[in-house]
């Protein structure tokens, strides 16, 4: 005899489970996404040789690499070497296990009430959600790599390396090729009257298309190096559409100036490159899209 499953759990049963699931998962993202911006610019493999301590070399021990915890237990030291670890380890897996949980919880478990979609229905006086739960979990997998790829991207900007192009070569594929399978992932298509896979496709493609061309001028106006910030525009057109990457790409300059105003008032911090603030601000569109659309319907 089995349990129930998490589907017919109550709500106030079933939501602490998934949040405190996908925080988990997120942290195990992150401590990838730690992996990812220390060897792919360096052009290391991603995955030989396992993790282990920058100082001494020493393989890390499975249960010292738990995300998040294993660094305050170990005081952040390597337990061989006492060398120092960097306390933006569990920074980068702590921000992004709350990525994963916030996003999970407020689209996934609401059935896509964050996103522009139809009405929620009502069968037998019971409300459904706008997306079964398949949908659901579809929708944030496809938000999460685009906003994981652009966490990394950020990050190794920010180390004063250039994003290199195969990093994004994932999300895009995703960002094309998911919505075949999915149609529902594009709730705004690139305009009225396109449905169904074929409508996705071109949504995606026009979405590609618009974002590279805008990730092209802003960098060039930013004068960001490398191909980082074009591509990291680009995958955030082809999952979110050419409406969205209109809008981040704005906010991306706006966003960009008043950091460099106020750093100029704080007699210089390091600067962050506009990577992130394209990343901020495609995580603030996801999560009120819905509302974003509503109060400005030219953009759905």
């Amino acid at each position: 005899m089995t349990g129930p499953t998490i589907a017919e759990l109550s709500p106030a049963v079933a939501e602490p489970i998934v949040a405190l699931w996908l925080f988990a998962l997120g942290g195990s993202i992150g401590s990838f996404l730690n992996v990812v911006v220390y060897r792919l610019p360096a052009g290391k493999s991603l995955i030989v040789p396992g993790s282990h301590c920058p100082a001494c070399t020493h393989p890390i021990r499975w249960y010292d690499n738990v995300p998040v915890l294993s660094w305050f237990v170990l005081r952040g030291r390597c337990r061989d070497c006492g060398g120092p670890i960097s306390f933006r380890y569990p920074l980068v897996e702590g921000t992004t296990a709350a990525l994963f949980a916030v996003v999970g919880v407020v689209e996934g478990l609401s059935g896509g009430a964050n996103l522009p979609l139809p009405a929620p229905s009502t069968v037998s006086g019971e409300l459904l959600p706008a997306l079964d739960l398949a949908e659901s979990g579809a929708m944030v997998a496809y938000h999460l790599v685009l906003l994981s790829t652009l966490l990394a991207g950020a990050l190794i900007e920010y180390d004063g390396h250039r994003a290199p192009g195969r990093l994004f070569g994932p999300v895009l594929a995703v960002g094309w090729l998911a919505p075949i399978a999915w149609p529902v992932l594009h709730p705004v298509p690139a305009w009225p009257g396109l449905h169904g896979t074929a409508g996705a496709i071109v949504t995606a493609t026009v979405g590609l298309a618009w974002g590279l061309l805008l990730g092209l001028a802003v960098g060039r106006l930013l004068r960001s190096p490398g191909c980082g910030l074009s591509l990291a525009a680009a995958s955030a057109g082809a999952v979110l559409g050419w409406q969205a990457a209109s809008v981040l790409a704005g906010a991306t300059v706006l966003a960009h100036a008043a950091a460099g105003a106020a750093r100029k008032l704080s007699l210089g911090n390091k600067a962050m490159p506009p990577l992130a603030f394209l990343g901020l601000s495609a995580t603030v569109w996801i999560l009120f899209w819905g509302e974003i659309v509503e109060r400005w319907p030219v953009l759905g």
